[in-house]
């Protein structure tokens, strides 16, 4: 049997070339490719932290311009507290302790910051937030829709870290059955970048409590869930039909909860939801549900 002899057919050297040509500009493509996309991203990062760096020196400067008062917190509660016996003599028969000892005058209640002073310059300030030992230290401000302040600093100036804002459908002083306080998350602390701290019980036990100041009120705001939502299915509620209905709502944020909270709810306490953005997955948003307390204001 003859063997066919296989003939290899090579091509010209100028189409090889061009082979080689078209190669080439096909990686040189993907090189460019990959060097924009690298710059991009660069670049974007370089404006976010950026405008990063100019908010943390805005809100620092103006933290520190701000005259403000040491913030007022609720006395502690000791019940069943027997009064430890003292060594004043006791009075004339018949004399109560209001005879013998002169009653302290009630320290006359004023506002954490000058409201009506800021006002001039903040035109929608409605309050200030406090989380002591993190950077939420911000005055809360309020317009005609939850767009605005976004992108805008409390004096108007457009900057990307925005403002911390209170839903435009909310009254400003706090007596709506649950108040939606926004404010964006930031990866460098900022705004309200360490409301993701929450995620964790032992940052929660240390931090039970964040500060709400406004004009005419005091308010302590005592947390009792952390939880996530898809903003594409539900909102927190403004408003409740009714008690079980609000009920409802409690027992289902503290089986959502990342902490455990012992803090009671019921009839007739108001609410305050914290929400910024989280990156658990598509719409995904962190609630931080804490319940108001009065700390006192005018009378």
């Amino acid at each position: 049997m003859v063997r066919r002899k296989t003939v290899k057919w090579n091509k010209p050297a100028g189409a090889r070339r061009k082979a080689n040509r078209r190669k080439r500009l096909v990686l040189y493509a993907l090189m460019g490719v990959c060097i924009a996309a690298v710059a991009f991203f660069a670049v974007g990062f370089g404006i976010e932290l950026y405008a990063s760096r100019q908010s943390i020196t805005y809100y620092a400067k103006l933290t520190e311009e701000v005259a403000r008062r040491p913030p007022r917190m609720p006395a502690p509660e000791a019940p069943g507290q027997e009064a430890q016996p003292t060594d004043a003599p006791p009075g004339p028969p018949g004399a109560s302790v209001a005879d013998s000892e002169p009653a302290d005058e009630e320290e006359p209640w004023i506002p954490y910051v000058d409201f009506e002073a800021l006002g001039e310059s903040f035109p929608g300030i409605i309050g200030w937030l406090l989380l002591e030992g993190t950077p939420i230290d911000y005055p809360i401000m309020q317009t005609a829709d939850n767009s605005y302040f976004l992108s805008h600093l409390p004096d108007g100036a457009r900057q990307r870290a925005g403002a911390i804002f209170l839903d435009y459908r909310n009254s400003p002083g706090f007596t709506d059955a649950n108040s939606l306080i926004y404010g964006h998350m930031s990866n460098s602390g900022e705004m309200f970048g360490a409301l993701r701290n929450y995620r964790n019980q032992e940052f929660y036990d240390k931090n039970r409590e964040l500060l709400i100041f406004t004009p005419e009120r005091d308010y302590g705001l005592v947390l009792i869930a952390g939880y996530l939502l898809d903003s594409g299915v539900e909102v927190p509620p403004l408003e409740f039909s009714g008690e079980s209905d609000f009920e409802a709502y409690i027992d289902d944020i503290r089986g959502r909860s990342f902490f455990i909270s012992d803090v009671g709810v019921g009839e007739g306490d108001r609410i305050v939801c914290l929400c910024t953005c989280a990156y658990d997955f598509r719409n995904a948003r962190l609630i931080i549900v804490g319940k108001l307390v009065d700390l006192g204001g005018r009378s």
